[in-house]
């Protein structure tokens, strides 16, 4: 099954600004620790503020599921994927 099931466009421009600000060592990808910021402030944002024990199970289930080549990081385009799941799933809004 494709992450895309949903037809969503999101502007690329802005996931490529978000990606950009927290790949913090500017690598290129996001770390598993970058991802883990990331993905605490959109679950702020969508008001899942989750104790914090769970952040990291929570970001880890995500690396799993958009880490499409099973690198260990988050790529733009596999993050880009991420993003237009939140949108078209979740709700979120960039």
């Amino acid at each position: 099954m494709s992450l895309k099931s949903k037809a969503t466009f999101v502007d690329q421009q802005k996931v490529k600004q978000l990606f950009e600000k927290y790949d913090f060592n500017k690598n290129g990808v996001l770390e598993p620790d970058e991802f883990l910021e990331i993905m605490v402030a959109i679950l702020k944002q969508l008001g899942e503020d989750l104790p914090e024990k769970k952040h990291r199970e929570v970001a880890e289930e995500g690396l799993n599921r958009f880490d499409l080549n099973s690198n260990g990081t988050i790529e733009f385009n596999e993050f880009y994927e991420f993003i237009n799941f939140l949108v078209s799933e979740k709700g979120y809004s960039l």
